[in-house]
């Protein structure tokens, strides 16, 4: 399924992990006209600017509307002089698509506060994507070679000691830094596809934009990942369809809907409804705040651009209403896979079952390549097209050096931690959850160093017996001050136990810390 803009007016979901920090998004998804509106916190308009006459053209993108700069004509956006709260959090992160539709192009710029990069400057130098950050200290500059007519996902971050430039999601180059972000001045132009100062637009690159982002905090690896396969994930709606809950029905509010049983039925609306609910008995129903009321997306709807004519719609069925209408009226199972979990990709599914199916096998041409591991999640549709959001069915498939499927183990654990507690006792609390359900753990087997500095995992110190999904906790006997290393491995029925190599480094410190004095009263 293609990667679509939302459409024009819709808001930012701001409990979205990704609009943490995002203090400007310019999504360009207005189409026509002179101006770009900022959908982040400091609501900043974007205004054309060229030589003469000439401005940004609207073209047709990868997922919508996007920008063309004539870099003959030094075409640009202006962006005002704010500092974008950079200054407030000492971190930047800049995130964009470009494609180049020249040639070498030399100190041309994407996205700038200030010609002389005080503090971030985004450009191409020849054919180098280049990230400059500049500090009252040691500044940092990270670049990846790019070509021609092609698109690029380009993600720069910094923070205090480091700059890093990312490409379609992957980390590119980094470079050590150090000091403060450098404001050249107060009155220096936030800039988009070149530079504008004192009337005068200059470094105008040619090529293609479809949005910029800008975050005040640094982004991590993971999340630069996820934006690459999902570049407006943070307008995403995980809420679902309004229904009434009667004694016999459950009615989904979709234009004229009628209940003919007694129900009383308060609705706290998360969408868009038109039509009437009509009641031939008592029927109350409160409807809050529709004006206001937040679209509920269902994703496989975009097809109908296509005529229902994408993978999508032909294995869900879509197609056979041209993409406009839900066929599955008993509701489906779609299957996903990627090499970690972090990166699966929700988009494009890969083969569908019934809802209620016990077994979904994935499409003969996928690879199953020796010395990977896959995982797979089961998501379902409901009889209305709505999806769940959720992770509860997933598994690993790991497949050995001569192609066939390893031995199942115990995964790895999800998080553990080790502190020290009264009596120069320590105390390790870890979290499991099984992703490999043909080797369901029967304990934990517990490690630790004796102080050597080298666990010994053939003599475990405890067995703490697999309880289900949960949180679980070892307490050891009272130790000697020094530094000590632990380990926890899962075992299954057949004694095979998982590899992990991640260990728990404490140090216990026997003495008392001196009592802090927090009041004190005397007579006087």
């Amino acid at each position: 399924m293609p990667l679509l803009k939302p459409v024009r007016g819709i808001q930012l979901n701001k409990s979205h992990p990704l609009a943490r920090g995002l203090t400007a998004c310019w999504l360009f998804n207005e189409g026509t006209g002179g101006e770009v509106c900022d959908l982040g916190r400091f609501n900043v308009t974007g205004y054309f600017e060229g030589s003469g006459s000439a401005v940004p053209d609207w073209v047709a993108g990868p997922g919508g509307y996007c920008l063309e700069f004539n870099g003959g004509s030094h075409e640009c956006i202006r962006c005002g002089t704010g500092k974008l709260g950079w200054d407030q959090t000492n971190e930047i992160s800049v995130v964009t698509s470009f494609m180049n539709t020249s040639g070498a192009q030399y100190g041309r710029d994407l996205f700038h506060r200030s010609a002389y990069s005080n503090p971030v400057r985004l450009y191409l130098m020849g054919w180098n994507m280049t990230w400059d950050v500049d500090t009252d200290g040691t500044s940092t500059e990270v670049s990846f070679s790019t070509s021609a007519n092609t698109w690029y996902h380009v993600a720069g971050t910094w923070t205090s000691g480091r700059g890093r430039i990312y490409k379609d999601g992957v980390l590119a180059d980094s470079d050590a830094g150090s000091g403060n972000l450098g404001f050249y001045n107060d009155n220096q132009e936030v800039n988009i596809g070149g530079f504008y100062n004192a009337g005068s637009p200059s470094n105008g690159v040619t090529g293609r934009i479809p949005y910029v982002y800008v975050w005040n905090r640094e982004l991590s690896a993971a999340e630069v990942a996820r934006l690459y396969r999902e570049p407006f994930a943070m307008f995403e709606e995980l809420v679902g369809p309004a229904s009434i809950y009667a004694t016999a029905a459950v009615v989904s509010l979709a234009g004229s809907a009628s209940a003919q049983s007694v129900t009383s039925a308060t609705l706290g609306l998360l969408s868009k409804i038109s039509g009437t609910v009509i009641g031939s008995s008592d029927v109350t129903a409160l409807l809050k705040s529709i004006s206001n009321l937040l679209e509920t997306e269902r994703t496989w709807l975009r097809d109908a651009l296509f005529n229902g004519m994408t993978a999508n719609a032909y294995k869900l069925g879509t197609t056979l209403s041209l993409g406009w209408f839900w066929t599955r009226v008993t509701g489906c199972s779609a299957l996903y896979r990627e090499l970690s979990m972090e990166q699966i990709d929700f988009v494009n599914l890969l083969t569908v079952a019934e809802q209620n199916a016990c077994t979904i096998s994935p499409p003969s041409y996928l690879p199953h390549n020796s010395n990977s591991t896959y995982f797979y999640v089961v998501r379902r549709f409901n009889n209305c097209g709505y999806q769940e959001h959720t992770l509860n069915a997933a598994v690993k498939v790991s497949i050995d050096a001569g192609g066939e499927l390893e031995k199942p183990q115990p995964n790895n654990l999800f998080s553990s931690k080790a502190e020290q507690v009264e009596g120069n006792k320590m105390q390790l609390v870890w979290f499991y959850c099984p992703l490999e359900q043909k080797s369901q753990p029967v304990r934990f087997n517990v490690y630790h160093d004796s102080r050597t500095g080298q666990i010994d995992y053939e003599n475990p110190i405890a067995t703490i017996s697999y309880q289900g999904r949960k949180f679980y906790r070892y307490l050891s006997d009272a130790l000697e001050a020094d530094k000590y290393l632990f380990a926890i491995r899962a075992e299954d029925a057949d004694g095979e136990e998982n590899d992990s190599s991640a260990r728990l480094s404490i140090q216990l410190d026997a003495e008392n810390p001196q009592p802090i004095s927090m009041l004190s009263a005397e007579a006087v």
